[in-house]
C-alpha cells in the first residue's frame, strides 16, 4: 500500500475548518450558558457531581482540599478565641 504524498493546502483547509467548527462551537456554548437559569445551572452542577461521585466513589481532591482549610481555620479560630 502506498503512502499519498502530504497536500499542505489540503492541510491548510482542513485546519481552517476544524477553526471555524471550533469558534462556531464557543458560541454556541456560550448561547446555552447564557441561557440556563440559576436552577437549571444548580440542577445540570449536581447532576455531574452525583455521576461522578458514583464513578470515583470519593470526594474530589479540590473538595478534600477545600474541607482541610476550612479545618484549619476553624481550629484557629478556635484557638484564637480562648
Amino acid at each position: 500500500m502506498s503512502q499519498k504524498p502530504f497536500d499542505r493546502e489540503e492541510a491548510k483547509r482542513w485546519l481552517e475548518g476544524q477553526r471555524a467548527a471550533n469558534e462556531i462551537i464557543k458560541r454556541e456554548r456560550v448561547q446555552f450558558l447564557l441561557s440556563l437559569t440559576p436552577e437549571k445551572s444548580l440542577a445540570i452542577y449536581l447532576s455531574l457531581w452525583e455521576a461522578n461521585y458514583k464513578i470515583r466513589k470519593e470526594p474530589s481532591f479540590v473538595l478534600m482540599k477545600m474541607r482541610q482549610c476550612i479545618e484549619r481555620l476553624t481550629e484557629k479560630a478556635r484557638r484564637a478565641s480562648q
